[in-house]
């Protein structure tokens, strides 16, 4: 039986998970057939699928939330109800068919991923993590440019994308990336996926130099230093050590303290309007 292998780009918005995306797929992973067009904000273009955004953002609505919120989800809910696997497994064969090698991309999943871990898994997945992290000053610069997001608002819509992607994801082979730098240094950050037996990526000299095309230096704005809240500058530390030395078990019992002090102060915030 053929492995097939889900590349999984989980990541907060405007963190470069677009530019990692679509070099995975000039790299020769499989993109979505309804792809997102591309925006002014994102000119070289967001390379996912319309119809799984859609979808996850009906996931999120039916608990009461939305792209933009910060609080938790209650995960057990939403990933035990089987019309819900069975319309993602639909939208998955609608997307990929048989392809071995699928890159899946879209921020919402860093809230909903128990549900798309369990989904890839009974569709027959191996699901590998790739994972880019952006300083979280910039990532609210973009998001105060992009949506008027109030600074505050943009740090916890941070904290709780890549708290909660990196907890559910445990356990799954996990590439962190520090995206200025993948930028920089492409190639040695996606030679590690190269190397699994079972993906189906080539960096050739003619697909490397699409790859060189597609990340370009514009792709980095929002670049100025912004005065980040103490927790948010723990995270995006320890996500660094995570990147740059391999996991330890100390840093996940770090970022678990963060996570639990997160939430608890999360419930004497206003939530956003929906």
């Amino acid at each position: 039986m053929t492995t097939k292998t889900a590349l999984m780009v989980l990541g907060m918005h405007r963190s470069g998970t677009s530019s990692v995306a679509g070099a995975l797929v000039l790299a020769g992973g499989a993109p979505p057939r309804r792809l997102m067009p591309a925006a002014t904000d994102n000119p070289k273009g967001f390379w996912e699928s319309t119809a799984i955004a859609d979808f996850n953002d009906r996931l999120l609505d039916q608990q009461s939330s939305s792209w933009h919120d910060w609080r938790a989800l209650d995960s057990v809910e939403i990933s035990n109800r089987p019309d819900r696997i069975i319309e993602g497994a639909k939208l998955l064969q609608e997307e990929f068919d048989d392809a071995s090698t699928i890159v899946v991309k879209d921020p919402r999943i860093c809230r909903v991923f128990p549900f798309w871990r369990n989904l890839l898994g009974t569709a027959g997945y191996d699901v590998i993590v790739v994972s880019p992290i952006r300083p979280p000053w910039e990532v609210a610069a973009s998001l105060a440019s992009r949506n008027n997001m109030s600074l505050p608002s943009a740090f916890r819509l941070w904290m709780r994308h890549v708290l909660d992607a990196e907890r559910a994801s445990r356990g799954l082979q996990r590439h962190f990336i520090l995206w200025p730098q993948f930028l920089n240094d492409w190639r040695s950050q996606l030679a590690p996926l190269t190397r699994s037996s079972s993906l189906k990526l080539d960096l050739s000299e003619a697909n490397a130099a699409l790859i060189a095309t597609h990340l370009t230096t514009e792709l980095h704005r929002q670049s100025e230093i912004t005065p980040a809240p103490a927790a948010a500058m723990r995270t995006y530390r320890l996500l660094i050590q995570n990147a740059q030395h391999g996991e330890h078990p100390d840093t996940q019992r770090a970022l678990d303290d963060i996570r639990l002090a997160f939430n608890e102060a999360c419930e004497f915030i206003e939530p956003p309007a929906r």
